[in-house]
């Protein structure tokens, strides 16, 4: 496919969403992406995602395919040498690698920065991890909740005098974010990588990234130490009335005021969502309805940048930006296990039946799990 970066090669170990996401970014802006997994490791977002228990579910989990679309999907066993053999060998034909396994986990298998470096030396290595690469806390299991507490989230979200609030599955705030900077962050190296002729190792950081959000936060608190930062709920300070207010019709709406109205409430309860939001903008007061999911899929202006639609008609994530007022286009659905691995091995590094053939008998190549009922 054509796009701003067509001619970039991912070898992409990228799991669930925090590393998964960065490359199918890539991916829709034309990369060509090789998601590597194996029989033995599915991405755990084939197993989250599993809609049944029929032959095949590894292939529609709903999760994965919104992280996965427009990308070449290869199974290749990790732990075997023949297959680490086949990754090294793979390196050399890629721009890009993006992962986010535990720290550590690519150096045992012989395939980190170093070893991929010597392979290419410009090959631009993006390590997404939740704590970082180095310090003390670089082992700890993390998931989106814990990374709400630590990067500060958590005591900012809820009520007053309630207990922190984390964003949850549903969310996953850290790893949304940290997908978008990763991209960036990627796409900039790639650019430095081809001026210099040398790569880069990229440690990106989801607890880092979001704290960096929260800036304005962390410098209030360092201009006045005893200022309490804890939930405020839909109060912000500086704001003269700032809330949600439910209506007529049981919709909510956010309404923020530069100065306060106590007759708000009982306007709003009073009327309908949608002439509430009317009147307040015709006042020019910002107000607008609180959007579920359900709201955001009629939304026909969101197509392609929230949404979009696979090859097979099915919903995936789209591109929150538009190209020259196009949105993402979705060229091919997320692979299955496996389904362009001899298409790759025979394009890029020459693989021949027998060899193919040898990979598969040996359990280096796979298109099945083997890791037994999940």
């Amino acid at each position: 496919m054509k796009g701003p970066v067509s001619g970039v090669r991912v070898l992409d170990f990228g799991l669930l969403t925090a590393g998964a996401n960065t490359s199918a970014m890539l991916a829709d802006l034309g990369a060509d992406v090789l998601k590597i997994e194996s029989g033995a490791y599915l991405d755990p977002f084939r197993v989250i995602g599993k809609i049944d228990g029929d032959e095949g579910w590894w292939n529609r989990s709903p999760q994965f395919r919104f992280t996965n679309r427009n990308k070449r999907g290869l199974a290749l066993n990790l732990k075997d040498p023949e297959g680490q053999r086949v990754i090294r060998a793979l390196a050399a034909h890629c721009d890009v690698v993006v992962e986010n396994f535990r720290r550590g986990v690519l150096d045992r298998a012989g395939l980190g920065y170093e070893a991929l470096k010597a392979v290419n030396p410009r090959i631009v290595f993006a390590a997404i991890s939740s704590q970082g690469d180095t310090g003390p806390e670089r082992m700890n299991v993390s998931f989106g909740s814990t990374l709400d507490a630590t990067s500060g989230i958590a005591s900012l979200s809820g009520y007053e005098d309630e207990e922190p609030r984390i964003s949850g599955m549903d969310v996953n705030y850290p790893d949304q974010i940290v997908s978008l900077f990763a991209s960036g962050m990627v796409i900039a190296a790639v650019m430095e990588a081809r001026r210099t002729g040398r790569g880069c190792f990229l440690d990106v950081s989801q607890r880092e990234v979001a704290s960096f959000t929260l800036g304005e936060e962390i410098l209030a608190a360092s201009a006045d130490p005893k200022r309490s930062a804890g939930p405020r709920g839909n109060k912000e300070d500086g704001v003269a009335q700032q809330d949600a207010y439910r209506c007529q019709d049981g919709r909510w709406i956010a309404v923020t005021l530069a100065a306060p109205d106590p007759s708000l409430e009982a306007f709003c309860a009073g009327s309908k969502s949608g002439e509430a939001v009317a009147v307040l903008l015709g006042r020019g007061i910002a107000a607008a309805r609180c959007n579920d999911g359900a709201d955001l899929l009629r939304d026909r202006a969101l197509a392609g940048v929230t949404l979009a639609h696979d090859q097979r008609g099915r919903l995936v994530k789209g591109l929150p930006y538009r190209l020259d007022g196009r949105g993402v286009a979705v060229e091919s659905a997320a692979p299955d296990l496996g389904q362009h691995t001899e298409e790759v091995l025979r394009t890029l590094l020459g693989y021949n039946d027998a060899e193919l053939e040898k990979l598969s008998a040996a359990g280096v190549t796979s298109t099945v799990p083997t890791v037994g009922e999940v």
